[in-house]
């Protein structure tokens, strides 16, 4: 089974406005409510592309209720460790007129170490662990190194970790060793600490990660494609020209297409060719809206493949 996580999940309340008017009242027109946080994104493709995952982590409240609820009734099996403080809300405003969007996000809670010493021991507890997906910013409250600890916990019940993170939790990680980690071309610069200008940058500092014991480094370059490199090989992909509408969960889209992939057997370049396509495809939608199976599909044919 596939186990996703998300330690700092959010409702994203997505509202359309004609226009934002200064010191009066705006209406709303329309409103959208979404189970957002990384981890749970990755579990809302796999499911749109008819995987399964559980979804594991931190909710709290009458929002986290909510969250918890839209999850379900998406098909998506969830397995949260409850927490005292209220999960929290992000807003997502934008204008008809214009087409202007503003998004305004709330740090979150603080987590107490009792909250995250449950959540460890639901890891624990785990039998049959074939994945474990760990992606997002940690909340308050907790140690940078906190995701190395679920590597290791992953490790002993010998699945495939996949981190995507940023910044110290990232630096923190790699010494974990994790299976795979999936860096935007930014992320992986301030890990290694140098611009990656040209894609034989990317390839250098990918040795570099490969150095460090992670033997899969999965780089997403936007309209660029993405690149997955490993010791024995590298594999670019390079999705067609499409309109792209918000890259909001592009990402994250891509880590459900490789690890779905990935889970079923197939070789690292159609896990590449399908991480592309999710990627494209949630590019495509609006706002914080993710992929469609049916466009997934009509985009994975188009993606070109090549051997760097």
């Amino acid at each position: 089974m596939i186990y996703t996580v998300t330690l700092n999940p959010a409702l994203d309340r997505n509202m359309l406005v004609k226009e934002l008017l200064d010191d009066d009242t705006t209406r709303v027109i329309s409103e959208k409510l979404y189970a957002a946080g990384k981890g749970i994104d990755v579990s809302r493709v796999i499911r749109e592309l008819q995987g399964q995952s559980v979804a594991l982590g931190l909710v709290g409240g009458f929002d986290g209720l909510q969250l918890e609820g839209l999850l379900i009734n998406a098909g998506v099996m969830t397995s949260f460790t409850k927490i005292a403080s209220e999960t929290r809300t992000n807003i997502i405003l934008k204008e008809q007129n214009n087409g202007h969007q503003y998004v305004i996000s709330a740090a979150g809670p603080e987590i107490s170490a009792t909250e995250i010493g449950q959540f460890y021991q639901q890891i624990q507890q785990i039998r049959e662990m074939r994945y474990l997906v760990l992606s997002g910013s940690l909340p308050r409250g907790v140690t940078p190194n906190l995701y190395g600890q679920l590597i290791l916990a992953g490790h002993k019940k010998g699945a495939f970790t996949l981190l995507d993170a940023d910044g110290k939790a990232l630096e923190e990680s790699i010494e974990y060793q994790p299976s795979c980690i999936k860096p935007n071309r930014f992320e992986l610069s301030r890990l290694v600490g140098r611009d990656l200008e040209k894609e034989a940058d990317i390839l250098k500092a990918c040795d570099q990660v490969h150095h460090k014991g992670v033997p899969n480094v999965l780089v997403s370059r936007g309209k660029e494609g993405m690149i997955l490199s490993t010791p024995d090989q590298r594999l670019k992909a390079v999705p067609p020209l499409v309109k792209v509408d918000s890259p909001v969960g592009a990402g994250d889209s891509a880590v459900a297409g490789f690890i779905l992939a990935h889970s079923q057997g197939k070789d690292l370049a159609a896990c590449l060719r399908l991480a592309c396509a999710a990627g494209t495809a949630t590019a495509q939608t609006q706002g914080t809206e993710l992929c469609h199976q049916e466009d997934v599909e009509k985009l994975l044919p188009l993606v070109q493949m090549s051997m760097l």
